[in-house]
């Protein structure tokens, strides 16, 4: 039986267009996609005004307030393209990657035959279950 290892290595360089589109997308209400691009302000200025918005909505001036952030919001979907490739420039970054490998390390025979072995000199193993285990280990 060999134990198997697994680590992911993540890279992100950059502003990526595709993380900030999602964020955008779901959590653009509370302006999420402009706090990930460095524009911490009008991030801001849009989860208040989106927050404003229905605290007044009980009163007509709150439905201003969603207009205003719905606008701000849909025109986002043009800008936040444009506010990326300027992140990416000013960082020096040509084009964002985002990569995920997988990375295994399969232990060596060896490792696992000294484990096999400890197992038996602590008495966990009998010395048939650990000849019938090491034959099947070498088999493998």
């Amino acid at each position: 039986m060999k134990d198997q290892t697994v680590s992911i290595k993540m890279n992100v360089e950059g502003k990526n267009i595709v993380i900030a589109y999602l964020l955008w997308w779901f959590l653009g209400w509370a302006g999420v996609h402009r706090f990930y691009l460095g524009r911490v302000k009008s991030g801001i200025m849009q989860l208040l005004l989106f927050v404003l918005g229905w605290v007044t909505a009980v009163f007509v001036i709150g439905y201003v307030f969603i207009l205003v952030w719905f606008i701000w919001w849909a025109l986002d979907a043009y800008f936040t393209y444009r506010i990326v490739a300027k992140e990416n420039k000013k960082l020096g970054v040509n084009s964002s990657t985002f990569s995920i490998s997988k990375v295994a390390e399969i232990e060596d025979e060896l490792v696992q035959l000294d484990k096999l072995h400890t197992l038996f000199e602590k008495g966990v193993l009998t010395k048939e279950q650990y000849e019938l285990r090491k034959e099947k280990m070498m088999l493998s």
